[in-house]
């Protein structure tokens, strides 16, 4: 049997004493502890953006906190395949430490205020300052390091002839996965910087990389200017296989069909373009056909019979480089296009070849006579008085535009010493021209060889003179043989 132990009540007294003492004690101990904790450190239960820093000084807390962001793995997954990792210190991120330091001295110093005796969890979402070294992340995101994977260029989209067609077609991009490293270096960048909002002091990050990072096609085929481009082609090949030219000399015409234009047009893989030689070569021949002025002249004399004028500078000359210009932007418009060719030289009118077209005043020096004839018909015939035999005096041969007139009209010659008023001055060429003259008592015959001939201007009888003034203008031909 058991030995039954009883306890005197004094001595309860003594344990009750000893056992409150020691809760004393120990409710001391820890109120002190808590003081010390929650004046030396941030205190307890508090996260600062997520991370758990209880019983750390500012100064643990923010080497922590510093450590955690530039630990951070950041994790680059393509295709679904991890192809390299890295961290956010060797990109070159960290935080701004002192303004870490003084919102963690603001947060202590508003706890401390507290006094709080029993602990609960808080989070303080402080503003933490990223600071990014681009250079660094220059450095390391380059496309060496993603090396392993095969990689295939973009082909930019183009446009193509397609003959079956008969017209140019837009042929689509291919986006390749070479990685452009600006692309890459802004991805991360504006990526990072969304997760530094969110949370700045989480896990590991993963970057998906895709066409974001991707060397893009210069060219795409749902882009404006392509399309652009392609209308304008096509419309250009519409254009010149519809375009044709009628050239016009008088009442005679040349075409230039569509059929000749389509037989000049040069495809290429994205151009069009009008053959230039072909071009120049037409109108090489043109010129060579209607051309009428600096070749020798067949000129038919109202005695029936043919002359040839060797001084020919009357007529019509084809600008070539102009006409080219021209026809090059008429077969642009697409249209029939009815017009002269560009001329460099014109005379009065023509008739096709005949530049003349029954307007003219033809002079023989032989028999001393001009007729004017207008539109086919004769106005007027007279005896003249031209320019003395001689090198210096002889009337010019060939043919001339009238280069003006005037009335009345002062000639002078320091050479030959004289100075006279005519009423009629029709200049032709080198100072020589028709006139009145009042000073001959008679025309035609062979006077001229006599001492009556002039010093190369035809004479004319005044009243002759003032009929063919009033018919012609400036650039009415005159054929002088």
């Amino acid at each position: 049997m058991k030995k039954r132990i009883t306890i005197s009540r004094k001595g309860k007294k003594i344990i009750l004493g000893i056992c409150l003492a020691g809760i004393v004690l120990l409710s001391v101990g820890l109120f002190a502890y808590i003081r010390i904790v929650d004046t030396n450190t941030l205190g307890r239960g508090i996260s600062i953006n997520g991370l758990d820093v209880s019983r750390l000084t500012v100064e643990e807390a923010g080497q922590k906190i510093l450590a955690t962001f530039q630990e951070r793995e950041v994790v680059f997954v393509e295709d679904g395949e991890e192809v390299y990792h890295t961290t956010l210190a060797e990109l070159g991120y960290s935080l701004e430490e002192n303004s870490l330091n003084e919102q963690l001295e603001t947060l202590k110093a508003e706890r401390e205020k507290e006094k709080r005796i029993l602990s609960v969890r808080e989070n303080y979402e402080l503003k933490l300052q990223v600071q990014e070294n681009e250079e660094q992340q220059k450095t390391l995101l380059t496309s060496d390091k993603f090396g392993n994977k095969e990689r295939t260029p973009s082909v930019d989209a183009a446009i193509q002839y397609d003959q079956d067609a008969g017209k140019f077609t837009l042929i689509s991009e291919v986006q390749g996965n070479q990685i452009d490293e600006a692309r890459l270096q802004a991805y991360v960048k504006q990526t990072l910087q969304t997760v530094f909002q969110e949370d700045p002091l989480g896990g590991d990050i993963t970057l998906t990389m895709g066409t974001e990072v991707y060397q893009q096609p210069a060219a795409t085929s749902d882009g404006e200017e392509m399309q652009v481009r392609l209308t304008n082609l096509n419309t250009l090949l519409n254009n010149y296989r519809n375009a044709a030219v009628t050239y016009t000399f008088g009442s005679t015409e040349e075409t230039l069909d569509s059929s000749t234009v389509a037989s000049w047009i040069k495809i290429g893989e994205d151009s069009v373009s009008i053959d230039e030689e072909a071009a120049k070569a037409y109108i090489q021949n043109l010129a060579a056909s209607y051309n009428t002025i600096y070749v020798p002249r067949t000129f038919h004399t109202s005695y029936g019979n043919d002359v040839t004028i060797e001084n020919n500078e009357y007529g019509f000359q084809i600008d070539q480089e102009g006409e080219l210009a021209q026809l090059l932007e008429d077969l642009k418009s697409g249209t029939a296009v009815r017009r002269d060719p560009v001329y460099s030289i014109s005379g009065m009118q023509r008739n096709g070849k005949d530049d003349l077209a029954g307007s003219y005043i033809e002079v023989s020096l032989d028999n001393q006579h001009l007729w004017l004839y207008k539109d086919g018909a004769l106005v007027t015939e007279t005896d003249i008085i031209s320019g003395a035999p001689g090198e210096d005096t002889e009337t010019y041969r060939g043919a001339w535009p009238i280069a003006y007139k005037a009335s009345p009209f002062t000639l002078s010659s320091d050479v030959y010493g004289y100075e006279v008023e005519v009423q009629y001055w029709m200049p032709f060429v080198y100072g020589q021209g028709l006139h009145d003259a009042s000073w001959q008592s008679n025309f035609g015959g062979n006077s001229y060889r006599t001492g009556s001939g002039s010093h190369g201007c035809i004479n004319l009888p005044a009243d002759q003179a003032a009929v063919i003034y009033n018919a012609i203008d400036g650039g009415y031909p005159i054929i002088i043989y």
